[in-house]
């Protein structure tokens, strides 16, 4: 469904191989243990893989970095997140040679951006399939951490099908959880089986873990593909409440102030039946429901309120759009960061860590963050965090 979106990992690792020799003596002679399985041959795979790998630049102050790799001769497959909201992006291969490329369709619900690249002749990757993966499965991915171009992280699938839903807004895609070493200028870029094929989308890692990345299954981005390439912005809906099972469907437990919810009428104590004309029951039914409805289209929402049947219209919002307060600091989307302030709280946690207006969150506990509703998901329950902001062009850090 189409929807305007108006805003918008440090070195590279030696794989050591240890092949195991089991040696025994007898009659004189030395035999060797069979091995139960042969190791990837990673140099091999990086020569065949590196060239379909592309560094990332978006024009900003500081310029924001990151990972793409092509899928065609003149596309490239890359993370929102990166050039959502930069006037010019930028390329390089191994070789050096530069492209320029301009943003052709985005999806906000799985944070990823098709580039298009003006005179392109690239080197399109081999798309697997991450179905075919099982726990334990080696894998690798080539990037740009911190800048340090075509750098190659090996490791290991560490779970499949992760759902990972820190709040009722969160992101909602079945990651492929990955046991690799990542860094921030990753993100957006491939995930390689041991057949040199992209299986996975480096979508980020775990704020408090080591070692812990997750991947936008190869499978999500050929279902994005068709409307991508028509220039389609993808955004998710934001409705602002939350409810929890009861025997009537969902009971309204707050409304988010200001919200679509709030705007259309809808009540703390009010119970949900359908929404859009669908039935939810469940939490994860009106996650699932949102999460396939764009921002801006209006629905209706019946519930029982007091007995009765009430019908209300609603305004949806667009979950990377909405107004988030945090810490004491009020939050609105600005392009390639988390927000920006737009109001301080006196004597609240972000006015005691010297947060004024005018900032803007580009990252919590080294992760990049690209919406105000994920600074909120970051810092909600976190007792401190490190918020790395930008104030008139300079990144400062900041505890809170």
């Amino acid at each position: 469904m189409r929807s305007t979106v108006h805003r918008y990992p440090i070195v590279a690792l030696t794989v050591s191989v240890i092949l195991g020799l089991g040696l025994g003596v007898g009659l004189g002679q030395v035999r060797r243990t069979p091995q139960s399985a042969s190791p990837a041959d990673w140099v091999q795979i990086f020569d065949q893989t590196a060239p379909t790998v592309l560094l990332v630049e978006a024009s900003e102050s500081p310029p924001r970095l990151g990972t793409g790799f092509a899928i065609s001769d003149d596309e490239v497959l890359t993370a929102r997140h990166l050039v959502m909201g930069a006037e010019q992006v930028q390329l390089r291969d191994a070789t050096g040679r530069i492209w320029s490329a301009r943003v052709l369709g985005t999806d906000a619900r799985t944070d990823l951006a098709l580039l298009k690249v003006i005179d392109g002749n690239l080197t399109p990757a081999s798309l697997g399939q991450s179905r075919s993966l099982r726990v334990g499965a080696e894998v690798a991915a080539i990037g740009n951490p911190f800048g340090l171009g075509h750098s190659l992280s090996t490791g290991v699938v560490a779970h499949l099908d992760r759902r990972l839903e820190q709040s009722a807004d969160g992101p909602r895609v079945d990651f492929v959880q990955l046991s690799i070493p990542l860094n921030p200028g990753n993100s957006g870029g491939p995930v390689f089986d041991t057949q040199g094929q992209v299986v996975a989308v480096l979508a980020g890692t775990h704020t408090q873990g080591q070692g812990i990345a997750f991947g936008v299954p190869v499978e999500v981005l050929l279902a994005d593909l068709p409307a991508l390439r028509t220039g389609t912005h993808i955004s998710r809906a934001f409705l602002g409440l939350r409810a929890h099972p009861s025997e009537g469907g969902l009971l309204v437990a707050d409304v988010v102030a200001s919200s679509p919810a709030d705007r259309a009428g809808i009540l703390p104590g009010d119970a949900l039946s359908a929404v859009a004309g669908e039935s939810v029951i469940t939490r994860t039914d009106l996650t699932a429901l949102l999460d396939h409805l764009p921002g801006g289209e209006t629905i209706s929402v019946r519930l029982l309120r007091d007995g009765a049947v009430v019908v209300v219209d609603v305004v949806l919002g667009d979950w990377a759009e909405q107004p988030v307060v945090i810490g004491g600091m009020t939050l609105r989307s600005h392009p390639g960061s988390g927000g920006i302030v737009v109001a301080v709280r006196p004597r609240s946690r972000a006015e005691r860590a010297g947060i004024v207006i005018g900032d803007t969150v580009r990252r919590v506990n080294g992760l990049p963050v690209r919406a105000p509703a994920e600074v909120r998901n970051a810092l909600t329950g976190s007792p401190s965090a490190q918020v790395e902001l930008a104030r008139d062009n300079v990144a400062l850090i900041v505890s809170i």
